[in-house]
């Protein structure tokens, strides 16, 4: 049986600046937040204290209380998920799929802690534990939303979502079902605040991805969707395809638990190209996280690939504008790389006041977003342990009778 062609049909994404895609592009298009403390725990007794993340109380008074569809409770134990069903809910939506489509749907979510290290260490005292596993957003929501096809759950570092996607991918290349609904939400607990900050690698005021200034990284949560289908099951069903998915690339170094070198980057990104047949990508959605090591590496690594091509290729790093999403940053900077090749404008990157000099690649300036012609994209992932990953997406070859997608 022939491989089948995989096309996007439906996003979704939710941060703590903005609930909705549209609002996101928004936002980020006019140069995006600072980060602040957080509103669920408290920070003071840090190094750091700036974070991008979601006030789950807040979030369920403003959206979710008149919208999730079961008890307040289960809700206040697994934020997370209420975050996975708000995006999942936009991306389902605009894929146009119907309550009955679920059946034949799997799901694959990615996740770091699945916003659950304080109650799972506690699991042990409590009569329910079923949503206190790291594996518990994913849990609820194949019941919310009803999923009869195949369910996974990834948690492998920062990579965790390109992990999720590969298998998805091939979930649907390979015919085992027409429909996947993929993507990660993450809520961050002061577990997980705590770890970074004893690594030293968070940064104490803002992330300023390939910036000669950048000190390190800002954590963020919130959680993104994509709805992936088979595209003749698209056509056939009148759905309209936003964009291909062509290729991706997974691999390992084995070089350090935390320190990055371009080797297994630069294989991730080689095995994504030739799944996509060579096709060069006109813009790129780095992991960028603004550590001084993962921007050198990363961009060693882009350069090693690209070579003399570096200077027709525009990257940037979305992170600037959203924070690092951990396990589910994949997925946003993924949503976010297919919404740039609909809009063909690439957000500023407000913290980036002067760049590396050794940046040979085209990035976008610090207040304007910057319009592109872009036929192909790339989303790259690095993760603690030597995991690297690479996804790419084209666009869909629009007949002229058409509208464009808004």
């Amino acid at each position: 049986m022939s491989a089948k062609t995989v096309a996007v049909t439906g996003l979704g994404a939710l941060t703590r600046d903005a609930t909705g895609l549209p609002a996101l592009w928004q936002h980020l298009l006019a140069g995006g937040a600072l980060p602040a403390s957080p509103k669920h725990f408290n920070a003071a007794p840090y190094r750091t204290q700036q974070v991008y993340t979601l006030d789950p109380q807040r979030l369920w008074h403003t959206t979710l209380a008149a919208r999730w569809p079961i008890d307040e409770d289960t809700y206040r134990r697994n934020p997370c998920a209420g975050y996975g069903w708000l995006a999942a809910q936009e991306a389902l939506q605009q894929a146009n799929l119907t309550p009955g489509d679920s059946a034949q749907m799997g799901l694959c979510i990615a996740t770091t802690s699945g916003g659950t290290m304080d109650s799972f260490a506690l699991s042990g005292q409590k009569k329910d534990a079923r949503y206190a596993a790291l594996s518990g957003a994913t849990q609820l929501l194949t019941s919310l939303l009803q999923i009869g096809g195949p369910v996974s759950a990834f948690s492998c570092a920062c990579i965790s979502s390109v992990a999720a996607f590969s298998h998805a991918f091939e979930r649907v290349r390979q015919g085992d079902v027409p429909l996947m609904l993929v993507g990660g939400c993450d809520q961050i607990r002061e577990a997980d605040f705590a770890g970074f900050n004893s690594l030293r690698a968070i940064a104490s005021d803002a992330c300023r991805p390939f910036d000669v200034q950048r000190k390190g990284m800002v954590m963020g949560d919130g959680a993104a969707m994509m709805v992936l289908e088979d595209l003749d099951h698209a056509l056939a069903r009148g759905a309209a395809p936003l964009a291909l998915f062509r290729g991706c690339g997974l691999a390992a170094d084995g070089h350090h638990l935390t320190a990055p070198i371009p080797d297994g980057l630069v294989r991730a990104m080689r095995q994504a190209l030739a799944e996509a047949q060579g096709e060069t990508p006109g813009y790129i959605n780095c992991h960028g996280t603004g550590t001084p090591a993962n921007d050198r590496n990363e961009l060693l690594a882009m350069q090693q690939v690209f070579g003399e091509e570096a200077n027709s290729i525009v990257v940037s790093s979305t992170k600037s504008g959203t924070g690092h999403l951990l396990g589910s940053a994949g997925a946003l900077e993924a949503v976010l790389s297919v919404k740039i090749l609909l809009e063909q404008r690439v957000p500023p990157m407000s913290t980036c006041q002067t760049p590396m000099p050794e940046m040979n690649f085209r990035l976008p300036g610090c207040q304007q977003p910057l319009p592109v012609s872009v036929q192909t994209v790339m989303s790259n992932s690095l993760g603690f342990g030597g995991l690297n990953g690479s996804l790419i997406f084209s666009q869909y070859p629009r007949e002229p009778h058409l509208p464009p997608q808004e």
